[in-house]
């Protein structure tokens, strides 16, 4: 048995739990493939680098990585990871932030009241709504400790403060459907949140970028946590999960729910920077675990950085280095839609600054515009500049895995195309079923199948290429 099958998963770090993200790798088991199959300062490309987990674990066992990918998520990730921060500087900012939101009438007439028990007054944490009515809020009283839900409407407040807002048309995304943005009450991405909550969310935002410049990036990591928990999208709990004042958002598609939470903007943020998996707690988690790094966007100065991400779509990186290993995870073919999906946070970061625009159009996928033979060219032309780039005794370590003959059959041939030969493949159990694999109904959720790719030596070696089989 291949000594990589005894791997197992631990438990994520901080610094991986604090950023949503789909489809992230076991840290532990990517640190130790690197380490096995690379020697210090070798260079380690992920061209589907996503969370950047790749990056982050090379950095930790002291190789060089170079990671690209179109969504600027990955790059701001890294971005936000590489500062040192005054923790005290950081909440002293919030309080401000929290205290101008506070004292605006809008927040006054929908998030404040008076606890039913005590008559103490409280933030209300989240209204309930059942067959798209509002039918009760929930709240944790600062004084007498209880956490109580009012059975009963509240009146709801608009106010338009003339602040920024997302503007950006979803009705062609593969992600969303017609009826559902019939629900929404529009086809633009803004229509997700209620008036309220998107008011109160720009408001928060507008004063992040008005705080100091060296605290306004971790404040908006912290942000955007809690734009996809603040959506029309969130489940509403079950009352025997006892757990009144919390939901959840793990979609692979933008989907209305009649019964659903909508949650306070402010509470949210707030949770977002203070609690186990917030903001502070990464930051602390990630000096530990991580030596303090620098990075560069241009390939040229790999010498002079300790690593390099690239804001750029993978089937144009041809040359400019040579890897020993290459270690990535793939988009499964129409498994989850991840440019479209992460519009809900590029929207805000693209606006913070336009830097981290988001390229939809190059992403590899499956979708309304894109089909398979599209998907298996983009796959294709990307191992083979793969092929190109690693050293002739490298290895490709690729994930994948679907409930889709198509999506194997079409795989099977990019690797194919490319000359690569597979050397070895085996399942990996993950110990929590992968944001990636939302759509699978067996037990593939929390599974991947890993391939070890290297290159062909010769032309009849070929036929070992054959995924299918797995």
């Amino acid at each position: 048995m291949d000594s990589m099958q005894l791997l197992k998963e631990t438990s994520r770090p901080t610094l991986y739990r604090a950023m949503k993200y789909w489809g992230k790798k076991p840290h532990n088991i990517w640190y130790e493939l690197i380490k096995m199959n690379t020697i210090e300062n070798d260079v380690v490309f992920d061209p589907f680098a996503g969370s950047a987990l790749t990056f982050f674990e090379a950095i930790r066992s002291n190789r060089k990585p170079i990671i690209a990918d179109i969504n600027p998520l990955t790059l701001f990730i890294v971005d936000v990871y590489s500062q040192k921060y005054d923790i005290d500087e950081i909440i002293v900012c919030f309080n401000e932030i929290k205290k101008q939101v506070i004292n605006t009438n809008l927040y006054k007439k929908n998030y404040r009241s008076e606890c039913k028990d005590c008559g103490a007054e409280i933030h209300i944490y989240n209204y309930k709504w059942k067959n798209n009515k509002q039918v009760a809020f929930s709240y944790k009283c600062p004084h007498c400790g209880q956490i109580l839900t009012e059975n009963f409407e509240r009146e709801y407040c608009i106010e338009d403060l003339n602040l920024w807002k997302p503007d950006f048309c979803i009705k062609d995304f593969a992600s969303v459907n017609s009826s559902a943005i019939k629900r929404f009450g529009g086809s633009n991405i803004r229509d997700i949140w209620t008036t309220r909550n998107l008011e109160i969310l720009s408001l928060i935002f507008h004063l992040i970028t008005n705080c100091p410049a060296n605290v306004q990036k971790p404040l908006l990591f912290a942000f955007l946590q809690s734009v996809h928990l603040t959506t029309k999208m969130c489940a509403l709990r079950s009352e025997k999960t006892n757990r009144p004042l919390s939901t959840s958002w793990g979609r692979p598609s933008y989907m209305y729910l009649k019964n659903r939470m909508e949650q306070n903007p402010l509470i949210q943020f707030e949770r977002s920077i203070f609690e186990k998996n917030g903001l502070i707690k990464s930051l602390i988690c990630k000096d530990k675990y991580l030596p303090l790094y620098s990075f560069s966007m241009d390939i040229r100065d790999l010498n002079k950085s300790d690593g390099i991400v690239l804001l750029k779509d993978s089937k144009q990186i041809k040359n400019g280095f040579n890897a020993q290993l290459i270690i990535t995870d793939p988009p499964y073919g129409s498994i989850i839609q991840y440019g479209e999906l992460s519009r809900i946070w590029n929207v805000w970061l693209e606006k913070f600054d336009s830097l981290y625009k988001n390229d939809l159009e190059n992403e590899v996928i499956i979708n309304k515009e894109k089909d398979y033979v599209q998907y298996c060219n983009d796959m294709s032309c990307i191992l083979k500049n793969c092929y190109n780039l690693l050293k002739k005794n490298g290895l490709l370590i690729m994930t994948f895995n679907s409930n889709n003959i198509k999506d194997w059959y079409y795989i099977n041939r990019s690797i194919n195309n490319s000359s690569f030969i597979i050397k070895t493949k085996y399942l990996q159990k993950n110990m929590r079923s992968s944001e990636a694999n939302v759509k699978l109904t067996s037990d593939l959720a929390i599974t991947d199948y890993y391939f070890i790719l290297e290159k062909m030596i010769n032309s009849g070696l070929a036929s070992k290429n054959k995924l299918t089989e797995v």
